[in-house]
């Protein structure tokens, strides 16, 4: 088993982020109560439920959502939780850097954009990297740590 090198696990915990799922949520709640309240039909009082329920939980699941980061000498290993599971030798990494990526559209996971698929969770920093067909950045909250701990193995 390799060493670890750096290791950092990142929730969507913004303050401002939190406020407006839940009140998104209550918005959601609020409609369905009223939507029934006005029916007396079964069937669309339990699709209404249900689809209450379905936005309550898709909405609150971002709460349990997180970006696991683990680099050893041997590879970048990311988890980001409950979507993806994904590594990288760095033995297929052809360069590599800690960058300033700057807004890339938000956060989550973005595809498309200048610098490959990014990876990230709040801020603009994060480790750049390009294999042979691809480029990456996963974001970072621990900038120094990331470009100390990972010096000697950046291309």
């Amino acid at each position: 088993m390799s060493n670890i090198l750096f290791k950092e696990e990142q929730r969507f915990d913004q303050w401002w982020l939190k406020l407006l799922i839940v009140c998104v949520i209550l918005i959601i709640a609020v409609s369905a109560f009223v939507a029934i309240g006005q029916s007396s039909d079964m069937i669309v009082m339990a699709a209404t439920a249900l689809s209450c329920l379905l936005g309550i939980v898709l909405m609150g699941s971002i709460f349990y959502m997180k970006l696991t980061t683990t680099i050893t000498d041997e590879k970048i290993h990311i988890r980001y939780f409950p979507f993806l599971n994904r590594e990288w030798k760095w033995s297929d990494v052809q360069t590599a850097k800690v960058i300033d990526y700057g807004f890339v559209g938000g956060w989550g996971i973005r595809i498309w954009t200048g610098m490959g698929t990014v990876y990230n969770v709040k801020g603009s920093k994060g480790l750049h990297f390009k294999t042979d067909s691809k480029e990456y950045v996963i974001g970072t909250q621990k900038e120094e740590e990331l470009r100390s701990s990972v010096a000697h193995l950046l291309k």
